[in-house]
Order: C-alpha cells, then sequence, then structure tokens
C-alpha cells in the first residue's frame, strides 16, 4: 500500500497507518519516503494509546481492536455506529479570557486562576454538550440493514447502532497553556504586570504596546519547548475537558468524546477570538490541532514531540494529532530518512496519540499564491486532510504559510 502511494502520487484516498511499539523501523523508514513527496500523509496512530483510549470511553475490546479513521483523525468502529465526530468544538482561549476578565488585581495565585480556568473548560464543555442534546441524525433505512445493532433493536442507524457517540473538539490548547505561562511568567511571577494592566493591552489588541506583545510572545515559556510547568498547564486543561465529558451523555444513550483536533475551527473560532495573554493579536489563527503556537520560537522536533505528550492522551477518544511541519530539504538523503522516522517511532514510545507531518517550503508556498499555474501539484496538509495549496481559500494558505515560517 505505501509503494502504491508512493508511485501514483494522489491526495486520496488518504492513508492511515497503524503502528505501535513494535512496529519495525522499515516501516516507518518506508512511510517516512512517502511523507517526502510532499502529500501530508500518512497519519501515525498509536496503538498503544488509542486502543486504551477506546476501551476507556466504552467501546467493546473487539470493536476497539479494529478500529478505523473517519473523516479525518476521528476513531470509529466500521459497520458498528453512527458517531457524529464533529458536532462541535470547545474553545480553550476564551476559557482563559473568561477567568482574566473577572479576576481583579487583589491578592491571588497563579494555581487558583488556573483552578477557576479548568472549572470554565468544565462548565464550557457541559454546555456543549447540552445544546447538542437535539442533534438531528437523518434516517438512513438501508444502511441500517447493514449496521450492527439496528435489526436487533429494531431501530434505524440513526437511533439503534451499536455506538452513537458525538465527538466534540478541543481548539487551541497551546494558546490557552501559552496564555496561562504568560500570566503565571508575569503576573504571579515577577510581578511586571497586573491583570487589569494585561486586560487593558488585551481589550486595545496591544494598540501602542509593541514591546509588551513581544515580551508575551517571546519571553514567555511556549508550549513546544518542553518546559514542564507549561505542559501541565495543557494537561490539567485537557483533563477538565475529559473530566466534564465522561459522565454524559448524548439523546441516543451515547457518549460525548473529547478530542484536540482542531478541524476548521482553528479558523473559525480564531476569528471571533479577542488577543490572548501569549500576545497573539484578535482575530488571529488558532493553532492548527494539537500543536505550538504560530509564533513559538520551540527548540527543535525532539522538544516538541516531548511537550506534546506529557498530556493524558488516553484520555483523547476523538482524536489528539500532532502537526509537524518540516522543512521538505531535511528529506534529500536516505540517512535523513533514517532519522525522520526515528523520529516518528520517538513519538510512538514517548506515548503520543497521532502525528501528521507537512513537508514544507515557505518560499514555494508564497510562489504558488502568486503564481498559482505554475504549482497546481503542491500539495500540503491541511487539518485532516491533504489539498492541492492552490485550491484552498486564502485564509487556509496565510495560515499554512504562517506555521511554515516556524518550520522545524
Amino acid at each position: 500500500m505505501l509503494q502504491a502511494c508512493l508511485e501514483l502520487k494522489l491526495i486520496d484516498p488518504k492513508l492511515n497507518l497503524r503502528v505501535d511499539a513494535n512496529t519495525p523501523p522499515s516501516c516507518f523508514e518506508k512511510a517516512t519516503e512517502l511523507t517526502r513527496e510532499g502529500l501530508g500523509f500518512p497519519q501515525y496512530l498509536n496503538d498503544d494509546v488509542l486502543i486504551p483510549a477506546l476501551l476507556r470511553w466504552g467501546y467493546a475490546p473487539e470493536d476497539a481492536y479494529r478500529y478505523a479513521v473517519a473523516a479525518c483523525w476521528e476513531p470509529i468502529i466500521p459497520g458498528c455506529g453512527t458517531d457524529v465526530v464533529n458536532a462541535d468544538g470547545l474553545n480553550f482561549p476564551n476559557a482563559v479570557l473568561s477567568v482574566l476578565n473577572r479576576t481583579d488585581d487583589s491578592p491571588g495565585s497563579y494555581p487558583k486562576f488556573l483552578t477557576a480556568v479548568c472549572g470554565q473548560v468544565r462548565a464550557d464543555a457541559r454546555a456543549i454538550c447540552e445544546r447538542l442534546t437535539d442533534l438531528y441524525v437523518f434516517p438512513a433505512p438501508m444502511a441500517s440493514f447493514m449496521m450492527d445493532g439496528c435489526i436487533e433493536n429494531a431501530r434505524d442507524a440513526a437511533q439503534g447502532c451499536k455506538y452513537n457517540n458525538t465527538g466534540i473538539h478541543g481548539v487551541g490548547i497551546s494558546t490557552a497553556a501559552d496564555s496561562l505561562a504568560a500570566v503565571r511568567t508575569f503576573v504571579y511571577g515577577s510581578g511586571e504586570l497586573t491583570l487589569s494592566a494585561l486586560r487593558s493591552a488585551l481589550q486595545n489588541d496591544f494598540r501602542d504596546l509593541p514591546l509588551l506583545q513581544n515580551r508575551l510572545r517571546c519571553d514567555a515559556p511556549k508550549m513546544g519547548c518542553d518546559d514542564d510547568e507549561t505542559d501541565a498547564a495543557a494537561t490539567a486543561l485537557l483533563d477538565a475537558f475529559a473530566d466534564a465529558l465522561e459522565p454524559l451523555r448524548n439523546a441516543q444513550g451515547g457518549c460525548f468524546r473529547a478530542g484536540t483536533g482542531t478541524a476548521m475551527y482553528y479558523l473559525w473560532f480564531g476569528r471571533a477570538v479577542p488577543a490572548t495573554p501569549d500576545g497573539r493579536n484578535a482575530g488571529d489563527p488558532l493553532p492548527a490541532n494539537d500543536s505550538p503556537s504560530l509564533f513559538a520560537r520551540v527548540k527543535g522536533p525532539v522538544s516538541v514531540i516531548k511537550s506534546f505528550t506529557k498530556q493524558h492522551l488516553v484520555r483523547v477518544a476523538n482524536g489528539g494529532p500532532l502537526t509537524l511541519e518540516l522543512h521538505n530539504s531535511v528529506f534529500r538523503s536516505a540517512d535523513s530518512i533514517e532519522k525522520v522516522a526515528a523520529l516518528v517511532r520517538l513519538f510512538i514510545l514517548r506515548g503520543g496519540h497521532q502525528l501528521q507531518l507537512n513537508a514544507v517550503n515557505r518560499d514555494d508556498l508564497l510562489a504558488a499564491q502568486k503564481s498559482p499555474d505554475a504549482y497546481r501539484n503542491l500539495i500540503v496538509r491541511v487539518w485532516g486532510w491533504s489539498g492541492y495549496f492552490v485550491e484552498l481559500d486564502k485564509a487556509f494558505q496565510d495560515q499554512i504559510i504562517q506555521r511554515a515560517e516556524l518550520v522545524i
């Protein structure tokens, strides 16, 4: 299959590769050859994390072991369910801003602030689930004949499958964690800022405050740099998200599954999110999936992998992809293929959930915007799918170019 994809160089069907700690290095190396072609796949799925995650969320062992991927990265069980995997998204940065906007300057502490943000995440998650109680799934009588549970329950697939779960994406977790790191550093750490001063700067979108914005962007810790305290904040946020969803059930009796894939919400939510304490401007995109922010100065791919494998990813059953942009020159030699393959294997061994690699070149992307006819075959990984760059909406093109500016 990998060889066929290498020879055909088509964006569909996109390839998802299930791997685990025992997958031989030769498999990772062949898959890396495919990444070198710039197709944006394969996406790596770690069975050592995904299968326990599905079991935790109520899937039977015989089903969990034969999972497949739905549209982008969301696990499903073929022939067993009508899981709605992309029902809504939880906005992590908004939870931070909500707490910031209602907290005064009286003496407090960072742990109390973080606890309040986690409480807001739980409240927001529960509100989303309440909003989805009336979610309507269209009947599918013909498909119902082929789905487990429908005949046994004498119900259509929309109501009577073995699994009728709802997926909620967690959006902007690194922006939220980086924002918490900025609050920890400059408000509760050095005391250089008060919460009210930070609020004022955000409300004015850092107007006339370029030095402050630059300090928030560059001098506060960021996810992707293997900073334990910042990564711990991301873990706390994800745990709060999962805590809120795990006891809840939808109208069909299914569970609500937490995930950290963003789908299109990283642009949609980003347009409406005000300026954030990490130095991001109002309206700017959020990071795609479970990935570093668009201006994080990371210390290399190993530090990114270490940061993004500290979260309790077994609690993520709706997909948790880390997306990494690598410069396409990285793949030029056989030796470099082995090194990238070893990097992927490191991600798996450290308990990573899912991994997507983009082989990109910023100069090519900019040239493609100016002369699209000359770059008709330029392919990029967008969020959970690959597409021809020149056919994307400009907002998505610009976000991918931003990602490529800090290519590893």
